[in-house]
């Protein structure tokens, strides 16, 4: 990891998670989607639903990149179990990158033009035109990262415990896509796995501890 481009990585991998984590505090504290009290239209059709679902989405198209960035890092020494998570999770987070534009961007207006769509549990699932990306995204990075951050733990280029992020934030965030109620614990572990190894990237070091 010794070149300009590298460091440049890094930084995006350190925007990626903080941004991660700018979109989903304040939604959690804000706007808490478990509240029995608080309808799912009104949650969509508040004036904060697109600002802040906007840094989630800007993490979104960033986190392909970014995942990217870190199996070059190591490549050469992760097991298969970690270069077959590599693609799972790249797969997933490139679907991922659908599913929360779709979210940020559309269900606003569908909560005015058909609020009918949205006036469901969870969300817009159940239609299964919005499952087509939702689910599969979620689940594939949830396995894809969790074997590319055990990988990640063995392979010793960045940080171990930076890997135990990685697959924990990841495995959690991807059960977060079944179990909303984990997204904050998700995001805080996975957005600050990003963080971390994105530093290390930064810096330029390797740190095989």
């Amino acid at each position: 990891m010794g070149t300009q481009l590298t460091r440049w990585d890094g930084m995006i991998a350190m925007v990626s998670g903080a941004l991660l984590l700018v979109w989903w505090i304040p939604v959690a504290t804000l706007l808490p989607p478990l509240d029995p009290t608080v309808e799912i239209l009104d949650i969509v059709e508040d004036a904060l639903w697109v600002p802040f679902n906007l840094a989630g989405m800007i993490a979104a198209i960033l986190l392909p990149g970014v995942l990217v960035s870190f199996y070059l890092a190591q490549k050469g020494t992760l097991s298969k179990a970690g270069q077959v998570g590599f693609y799972l999770s790249l797969l997933g987070s490139v679907m991922f990158v659908w599913a929360q534009s779709e979210q940020t961007l559309l269900w606003p207006r569908l909560a005015v033009e058909a609020p009918e769509l949205v006036e469901i549990e969870f969300f817009l699932l159940g239609e299964l035109r919005f499952d087509v990306f939702y689910w599969p995204s979620y689940l594939l990075l949830g396995i894809g990262l969790f074997l590319f951050g055990r990988s990640t733990v063995s392979a010793a280029v960045f940080h171990r415990w930076a890997g135990h992020l990685l697959w924990f934030g990841g495995l959690t965030f991807g059960l977060s896509g079944i179990a909303i109620g984990l997204r904050f614990l998700a995001v805080l572990a996975f957005g600050s796995a990003l963080i971390w190894m994105g530093y290390l990237q930064w810096r330029d070091r390797s740190a095989a501890w």
